[in-house]
């Protein structure tokens, strides 16, 4: 079950122009500068990250990813998050990760390699998206 905090925020967007009058589309920050955090709770059992953001309507990817994400399949590196707490209830980084992470914060996850709950415990992880494009 998934818990929105900032409901308001979260599918807010900013439409930015560059140079050429492109627009390109980014979430809008909070007044600090950090995207706006999304709490996931594990209820006995395991579930992608992903899956559960994806099946709750949290928006995941920024505009580029929507369209060259890989599907979950761990090789393109677009669904970054950031674990702000309830670690012990997800999985050991897996290769992938460390591959696309290893110069990041440990707190950085992709969330389709991201096992959410276990059998034994249940409880709150909360998560921040796009923590790359934080100010």
């Amino acid at each position: 079950m998934l818990v929105r905090q900032n409901a308001d925020l979260l599918h807010e967007e900013t439409c930015i122009a560059d140079d050429e009058t492109r627009f390109r589309w980014q979430p809008k920050p909070g007044a600090d500068g950090s995207y706006p955090v999304d709490k996931a709770k594990a209820v006995s059992g395991e579930k992608l990250l992903r899956n559960i953001m994806n099946e709750n309507k949290i928006e995941l990817y920024a505009t580029y990813g929507k369209v060259m994400n890989c599907g979950g399949g761990g090789s393109c590196g677009t669904c970054i998050v950031e674990i702000i707490d309830g670690k012990d209830l997800l999985n050991e980084r897996t290769n992938t990760e460390l591959q696309y992470l290893k110069k990041k914060p440990e707190s950085w996850r992709l969330a389709c390699q991201t096992i959410v709950g276990n059998k034994e415990n249940s409880g709150k992880v909360v998560v921040r998206r796009l923590p790359q494009w934080k100010k």
